[in-house]
């Protein structure tokens, strides 16, 4: 069986829903996680995750003498910097076979149904999203040539040093893997066929404000509505959304369901999800997102009569 590391850097405190991201760690024994962080280390974890305490300073200098540029490390910038996990933290991708990124916001089903010796032996590169990489689950063959494939981005430094977020793990990753005549030398051999997680309208991660929709039980997520089962549950437009989780992890649960909300045992009655149903016509997440981008479009054009006016 082919060894996985999963690589997690996370600072500040553990979100509510990080128990049940244990849960689901748990029921993937076969696959490790490594976890950078300054949090509390807790005290019942599974045994397939190691918890490297180190604080932000020390670890940005770590980062900064490896990459050769000084990125100004936050939380947020170290979406910037996971094409270089492996070599970032060299010493712990050592006896691996694949080394990977992944993010917190997410719940594990069983990743070795998708994940499987077959794929593994057949790819460099897997990704959970069709024709990109993800910055939520993409695995890299361990060796020097992809370990230290960042630094063939073109000006991958002055992306890292930036002081905002560049999205090289994803969108300019992506781009240099399909366009890139040095990339394209190198030949290799990536698995980016399908969505591997949950998607709506084509679209992975970004959902509706749903209640039960999914659950996870014995090791697997599935969706309550169609059965399917998914590699993992990304909630990325829930975590402002996700204010409780009743899991615990010293509990050893055998199920539960994922809201918008929250983490529970119990499902909802049918007279709330008829109603959450309903305010989702008037306050939901897509109604949300087309208020905004109304406001954006508004802006923009507001900026372009202005422009015309002082022109004028």
């Amino acid at each position: 069986m082919k060894k996985i590391l999963l690589i997690i850097p996370y600072f500040g405190e553990w979100p509510p829903w990080f128990d049940a991201h244990m849960v689901s760690i748990k029921n993937n024994p076969s696959i490790d996680w490594l976890c950078p962080t300054d949090c509390a280390v807790p005290k019942n974890h599974p045994e397939n995750i190691k918890f490297l305490k180190i604080d932000l300073k020390t670890l940005n200098k770590k980062v900064n003498r490896v990459v050769d540029c000084d990125v100004p490390l936050i939380p947020r910038k170290f979406c910037e910097l996971k094409p270089a996990y492996a070599h970032i933290f060299s010493k712990e991708v050592e006896g691996y076979d694949f080394w990977g990124f992944c993010d917190m916001d997410i719940i594990w089903g069983d990743i070795r149904n998708f994940m499987n010796t077959d794929i593994l032996s057949k790819y460099d590169i897997i990704s959970s999203r069709k024709e990109a990489i993800s910055g939520h689950f993409s695995l890299f063959k361990n060796s020097n040539k992809l370990n230290t494939l960042y630094r063939k981005i073109p000006n991958y430094q002055a992306l890292f040093e930036h002081p905002k977020l560049q999205r090289t793990d994803e969108k300019v990753f992506t781009k240099s893997l399909k366009e890139n005549s040095e990339f394209k030398l190198l030949s290799l051999k990536i698995c980016w066929n399908s969505i591997l997680c949950n998607q709506e309208h084509g679209i992975d991660s970004h959902q509706e404000y749903y209640l039960d929709k999914w659950r996870w039980q014995e090791g697997k997520l599935i969706n309550n509505i169609t059965q399917e089962e998914v590699m993992y549950l990304h909630f990325i437009n829930w975590k402002r959304t996700m204010r409780y989780s009743e899991v615990c992890y010293k509990d050893d649960p055998q199920r539960f369901y994922i809201s918008f909300n929250g983490m529970h045992y119990q499902l909802h009655t049918s007279a709330q999800k008829m109603w959450r149903n309903f305010a989702n016509v008037f306050y939901g997440y897509y109604m949300k997102e087309k208020r905004r981008k109304q406001k954006l479009k508004f802006k923009s054009l507001l900026k372009r009569v202005k422009r015309k006016l002082n022109n004028t």
